[in-house]
């Protein structure tokens, strides 16, 4: 999961799922003095920045090298509310709380240019664009700060076929865990077949039912290694070639609108998948796959 979107990734065994997907997944971003959302094409160094929430303390932990830790309070209590008009998600306005000159200068330290973290308001709705049309408003799920969808899953089996061709072509080695890390999912699973992801159209992981919205369009972001900041603009023109002109890599998933279910649920590492039904069928089919 990614608690400030853009920001280094915060990895769990467990965790709840809330109304928009992962709990706190994506509910803070950074912007500039005019609201408008920074992300690593414009600040690579954001992957530098670790946020790990302590649910216990009921707070998120923000770290980065040469910086001092700086935490805010996972309640929106404290901050003001403020709508930013000019601020944007995928051409959506979002209403947000401001997190307050302490993490405002502290990321401005950080980046070396004035920006703040703000955070969406629960009150706030925003809804996916890859919804089906016949859907009324009230059965599509709300988003956080994400782009497309609630959930971004990858595939073990995919990465590693990536991994051989991209190798092959560039000339540089990649470890897997690297291309994950570029990827930026939240679901990270194996198969037996590469790319097989991609014709699903709804999966069971544990007690939680998923509907597929499609495959996700790669940026700019997946040339950033995530662990250094270094960009390697090559890498996204590779899996252009590599995948027939598509820059096409993991698969968008939402919570299924129709599987009713009390909160709090929680995805757990190990779970099994189970596929309910492919795109290449009009029947649906179950099959098992490893988490």
């Amino acid at each position: 999961m990614y608690p400030i979107k853009s920001c280094a990734a915060f990895e769990v065994m467990q965790w709840p799922i809330g109304n928009q997907g992962l709990l706190y997944d994506r509910n803070w971003m950074v912007t500039n003095q005019n609201g408008v959302c920074i992300t690593q094409k414009q600040e690579p160094r954001l992957c530098l920045i670790q946020p790990l929430i302590d649910l216990e303390q009921n707070v998120i932990i923000i770290k980065a090298e040469g910086m001092n830790p700086i935490s805010v309070s996972l309640d929106e209590h404290g901050g003001t509310l403020t709508e930013i008009c000019q601020s944007k998600v995928c051409s959506h306005r979002v209403q947000t709380y401001d997190c307050g000159e302490r993490l405002a200068d502290w990321f401005t330290k950080f980046l070396g240019r004035q920006c703040r973290l703000i955070r969406q308001s629960s009150n706030f709705k925003r809804n996916s664009s890859k919804n089906k049309k016949e859907e009324t408003p009230a059965a599509i799920p709300s988003l956080s700060l994400v782009n497309e969808a609630q959930y971004l899953l990858i595939n073990m089996t995919s990465i590693l076929q990536l991994r051989e061709q991209v190798t092959a072509s560039l000339g540089e080695s990649f470890l897997p865990q690297e291309l994950i890390y570029r990827f930026r999912a939240n679901i990270v699973i194996r198969t037996s077949e590469p790319f097989e992801e991609d014709l699903w159209d709804q999966i069971a992981i544990g007690p939680l039912h998923f509907r597929i919205l499609g495959p996700c369009h790669r940026c700019l972001v997946i040339c950033i290694n995530q662990q250094t900041g270094e960009r390697n603009k090559d890498f996204l023109q590779k899996l252009s070639s590599i995948r027939d002109r598509k820059t096409n890599f993991g698969i968008y998933l939402e919570n299924h609108s129709e599987t009713q279910f009390s909160l709090p649920n929680s995805l757990l590492v190990g779970s099994e998948i189970l596929v309910l039904k492919n795109t290449t069928s009009s029947t649906s089919t179950e099959e098992n796959k490893s988490a």
